[in-house]
Order: C-alpha cells, then sequence, then structure tokens
C-alpha cells in the first residue's frame, strides 16, 4: 500500500470570519503526481500554505510526513505563484538555485552543496546556463531555475502554485515533460486554472471551491468540472489539449 506524506482533515480556515476551506479532508501518497483545481479565491494557493505551515487552520487535523507542518516542511520543495526577484540583480543561475541550500548564518556552501546544485540543474535540463545571468533567460527558463532552487533541497514532495501562468503554450509543454521526470524522484502537487493540463499529464485531480468537491482519478474529477466553476465547460484533448466553455 502506497504511503501517505500529507494528511489533511475536517480542515476549516477563516479569514475576517469568512471561510476560505471548509472542512476539507486530502491524503497525499508519495507516489501523487496531483492537480488542485478551481476558480479563483477557490482556496488552492490557502491548502498549500496551510500544508507548509504558513496558516495554521483554525480546525481540524494535519500531518505532514507524521510531524506538524512546521517540522515537516523541511522536506517539501515549494515554488510559490509568484516568485519576487530582481532579474537585473547580477547573480548567475547557478548561484539562484544553490541558494536553495542554504541552510544557517555564516556557514559556508559545501562540495555536497556544489554537487546537488549541478544535478538539479542537469535535472531541469539549465545546467547549459549554469553561468548565465538570471535576467538574461526566458520565463519558462526561469520557471526551470526555479524549480531547480526547490528541488536542491532533495524533497520527498514538491508544491508547485501556477508555475505555467506566465510561460507561452510550447514552454509550457517542456515545463511540464520535466515534471513528469521530476515525478519519478518526488510527489509533486500542482495548483492550475488550466483544466487542459489535467487530461495529458496528471494522475489524480482535486476539485476545490473552498470545500473538496472531488479527489481521485481523473475520469471522476473531469465531471465535478461545471459543479465548481458554476458553468457547463467541455474538456477535449487531440495533439495539443484546450479548454472549451460551452454557452452559458
Amino acid at each position: 500500500m502506497t504511503e501517505e506524506i500529507v494528511g489533511l482533515k475536517n480542515i476549516w480556515v477563516y479569514y475576517n470570519d469568512i471561510p476560505i476551506l471548509e472542512d476539507v479532508t486530502l491524503s497525499i501518497k508519495q507516489t501523487d503526481f496531483l492537480a488542485i483545481i478551481g476558480p479563483n479565491g477557490g482556496g488552492k494557493t490557502t491548502l498549500l500554505k496551510v500544508i507548509l505551515g504558513l496558516i495554521k487552520p483554525d480546525s481540524g487535523e494535519i500531518e505532514v510526513f507524521g510531524e506538524s507542518p512546521r517540522e515537516g516542511r523541511r522536506l517539501i520543495g515549494y515554488l510559490p505563484q509568484y516568485t519576487h526577484f530582481d532579474l537585473n540583480f547580477p547573480i548567475s543561475v547557478f548561484d539562484v538555485v544553490m541558494m536553495g541550500r542554504y541552510k544557517q548564518k555564516f556557514k559556508r556552501y559545501s562540495k555536497k552543496d556544489h554537487e546537488i546544485t549541478l544535478d538539479a540543474l542537469e535535472t531541469v535540463g539549465m545546467l547549459e546556463f549554469k553561468d548565465r545571468q538570471i535576467g538574461r533567460l526566458s520565463g519558462g527558463q526561469i520557471q526551470r531555475v526555479f524549480v531547480a532552487r526547490a528541488i536542491v533541497r532533495e524533497p520527498k514532495l514538491l508544491l508547485l502554485d501556477e508555475p505555467t501562468a506566465s510561460i507561452d503554450p510550447e514552454m509550457q509543454k517542456v515545463f511540464y515533460e520535466m515534471l513528469l521526470e521530476l515525478k519519478k524522484k518526488m510527489a509533486i502537487v500542482l495548483v492550475t486554472h488550466d483544466t487542459s493540463v489535467v487530461s495529458t499529464y496528471v494522475d489524480e485531480i482535486a476539485c476545490l471551491n473552498r470545500r473538496l468537491f472531488y479527489h481521485g482519478k481523473l475520469e471522476g474529477g473531469i465531471g465535478m468540472l461545471e459543479e465548481i466553476y458554476k458553468c457547463p465547460i467541455e474538456v477535449l484533448a487531440h495533439g495539443t489539449p484546450h479548454r472549451v466553455l460551452k454557452t452559458h
């Protein structure tokens, strides 16, 4: 039986007395490639922050690798929706990724840190750009560098919040194919608005609009899209997958 690495049970989160997450129960396994979909304001980013221990639930139980979220997050790599980074700052791709190995003040990077950084860059297909200034990369390349920085900690779970929002369609395909390779080494949870992605790349889907409408295999989740988006939806995939909203 596949081991559970994250377990949430009856999670409630409020903001100014308004529920952001309502009675959410979710289990993430060590082999999952899970997409979390839902409308804006549906609580997707909040859910990731609960797993990371950045937001404490108002009620409910959560375990991350058998520990509290604050303790278990050392085994998590995280790429937030908005990465604040000065692209004009004169820093190389290698040094950006190496920052992910930083653990405490005044500790020098070791030979192992250098080796793991190079391995992470190779994994995301950016090793040849290791000496390039970060601001000279395309949007898709920058996202791959940030993924390298997230996995350089050697996590067992990778959380990605809308990672392809600013990437052109062709680079999105390259990005998702890279995730398929990473899936061999770690569990992946991907927050996305792009419902076409789920029909092509991920194994499971969680449909979230404050409360969890569905969690499981794709076939059942696709049928729940109309309920969570409150409008009729068709998802088609032939060659390049895309999304169609019916007249409503």
